[in-house]
């Protein structure tokens, strides 16, 4: 925004120097009329297409200018060789920033020395737009002019001052800002008020010592101010400070330092108080505690302490546990005195006693006591164990006889008792019956548990294979001739028993038949007997002529079981009858 001038002119009139001049009406202006200039040097030129002549090749863009004037100042446009105002409407905010001229109204300007001069009716308090055309004789063209001219409410002269006199007393200027809306006094330095009427006697820091100035009203000729001092100072600018040790307040030659907030007395060894007035009795405070007493010595004091107490105060509780006096236990202080907290096994007020646990005969069965720490051990006999040694120890129970054999105990030992056929600790060795060659003539012992077998050559029979048989015809006398007569007769015994066992078994045979058969139930003995299958044909026909022979071919046959002995490479004329008949019961 341009500087502007602001003049106060006398009525003047002036001749017209040229026909265009005198066809405008001259200006004439009141008695102390406030005037504000606008200098075109001092616009800046921009672009402004808007309000452009578009008519015209000698256009070139516009002037857009804004400027504040305070109330009853008139407004002159200077007319020099830069610029020549041609013609100015008054329009509206919205023509104005349209750049139309429709509702705008012609204003005609006064004439005036060095320019033109808006008339006061164009101009009211708030905004006036104004659009116009300027002869610039600068650039050759013609120049649109946008002119804002704003009109604020001026407050720098006390209401009711003559139009002479000066705005803000002659100290100060009446100026505005943009977010101003009136026109105030800004005071020259040293000067205060609204409208700078006062002089500021505080305006050259007379008080000291961060005082409180405040200035006396005395117009333009005042000089005079008065200073609040602070606490602690005096004078007239408060540059003294005031002395707090006079006269001397402290007592027992005591030194006094004063202060802003006044004195304290630094008082000598053996006095207190604010001004020493005290002497000191280093007992007064009571500082032996819990019932301690106390006795002073010139500044200082000693304490003699309680039972149970110690310290310089007597603060502290004695520590009775330092010492360890517990043998076999915690030590816990208590008070003024301590407790002994024993371990299992202990007692005493030391712990120092040890409990006895055999005193109560806990070992049994004659077993030996022997004291520990909170315990005690049974020493148990041999025979016994347990804690109290209350159990028998049965040694057959860590012994395991096999085989079937039994356990016998004696006092601590134990053995086994074994089965027939069986040896060892623990009956786990299997007699071998065959170590005594039991088999004659060429037999093949066989061990079994508690016996053996005989495997016996072709021609020999018997549980030891000593029964020699013969069959054929040509060799059955020679045979019977060389058989020793002991073992002959030892046959014929034995064939005389076996023919009155078969009797026997068969009449008991027959009568258990005949209940069977009475029962419904016989059938089953037949399928026995005749399940019994023979390796070769020739023995089951042996066995059937034994059976015609004995009981007649209609009789029912007897119950046996046969035990067939596998022969290989044996002549037909030398095969046994049978190796071995055993009667079954039926």
């Amino acid at each position: 925004m341009p500087e502007f001038q602001q003049t106060t002119l006398e009525p003047t009139i002036e001749a017209p120097q040229s026909p265009a001049v005198m066809a405008l009406p001259t200006w004439r202006p009141r008695v102390g009329q406030k005037v504000t200039t606008l200098q075109w040097d001092e616009v800046q030129v921009i672009a402004d297409v808007a309000c452009g002549n578009a008519s015209s090749n000698t256009s070139s863009g516009g002037r857009l200018v804004t400027f504040e004037v305070p109330e009853n100042t008139s407004v002159k446009i200077s007319q020099d060789a830069t610029a020549l105002l041609i013609l100015l409407w008054k329009v509206t905010a919205v023509g104005f920033s349209q750049c139309s001229l429709i509702d705008g109204r012609s204003v005609t300007l006064l004439q005036a020395p060095g320019g033109l001069v808006f008339p006061e009716e164009m101009l009211s308090l708030g905004n006036n737009h104004f659009i116009g055309f300027v002869n610039d004789s600068v650039s050759k063209c013609i120049v649109a002019l946008r002119l804002v001219v704003v009109v604020k409410v001026t407050d720098c002269a006390p209401e009711g001052s003559s139009p002479e006199a000066p705005q803000c007393y002659g100290k100060g200027e009446c100026v505005t800002r943009k977010t101003e809306e009136t026109y105030s006094c800004h005071c020259e330095e040293g000067y205060i008020g609204t409208y700078c009427e006062e002089f500021d006697a505080c305006h050259s820091h007379p008080c000291m010592n961060n005082a409180t100035c405040s200035d006396l009203p005395q117009r333009h000729d005042g000089k005079n101010a008065t200073c609040s001092c602070l606490p602690g100072y005096t004078g007239e600018f408060c540059e003294s400070m005031v002395d707090h040790c006079y006269p001397q307040p402290c007592r027992n030659g005591a030194t006094c330092v004063t202060s802003l907030s006044g004195f304290s007395c630094q008082c000598p060894e053996g006095f207190v108080g604010s001004f020493c007035e005290e002497k000191v009795d280093p007992c007064s405070t009571s500082p032996c505690l819990n019932n301690g007493s106390c006795f002073s010595t010139g500044l200082s004091f000693s304490c003699r302490c309680s039972p149970g107490y110690t310290g310089p105060t007597c603060a502290q509780l004695v520590d009775f546990c330092a010492l360890s006096p517990c043998a076999h236990g915690i030590c816990r202080s208590i008070g003024t005195s301590y407790k002994c907290l024993c371990i299992p096994g202990y007692h005493g007020l030391y712990c120092e006693e040890e409990y006895n646990e055999c005193l109560s005969a806990p070992c049994q069965n004659g077993a030996t006591c022997k004291d520990l720490v909170n315990e005690y051990q049974c020493v148990c006999p041999p025979e016994y164990e347990g804690r109290h040694c209350e159990l028998y120890k049965d040694p057959c129970l860590n012994v395991t006889c096999q085989n079937g054999g039994t356990c016998d105990s004696e006092g601590l030992n134990a053995t086994c008792v074994c089965a027939s056929g069986f040896m060892g600790e623990e009956c786990e060795v299997d007699i071998n019956e065959c170590d005594s060659n039991p088999c004659h003539h060429g037999g093949t012992c066989v061990d079994q548990p508690n016996g053996y077998i005989c495997h016996c050559p072709h021609g020999w029979v018997g549980a030891t294979c000593e029964i020699h048989l013969q069959w054929k015809a040509g060799h059955m006398a020679e045979s019977l001739t060389n058989m020793p007569r002991h073992s002959l007769y030892i046959i014929i015994g034995a064939l005389c028993v076996a023919f009155v066992l078969m009797l026997i078994i068969l009449i008991v045979g027959i009568c258990r038949i005949s209940r069977i058969e009475y029962q419904g139930s016989s059938r089953p003995a037949y399928e026995e007997f005749y399940n019994c299958r023979s390796i070769d044909s020739e023995f089951s026909s042996a066995i059937a002529s034994i059976r015609h022979a004995r009981f007649g071919k209609k009789a029912r046959p007897a119950m046996y079981e046969a035990t067939p002995v596998t022969y290989e490479d044996y002549s037909p004329d030398d095969k046994p009858l049978v190796t071995l008949i055993k009667t079954k019961d039926l």
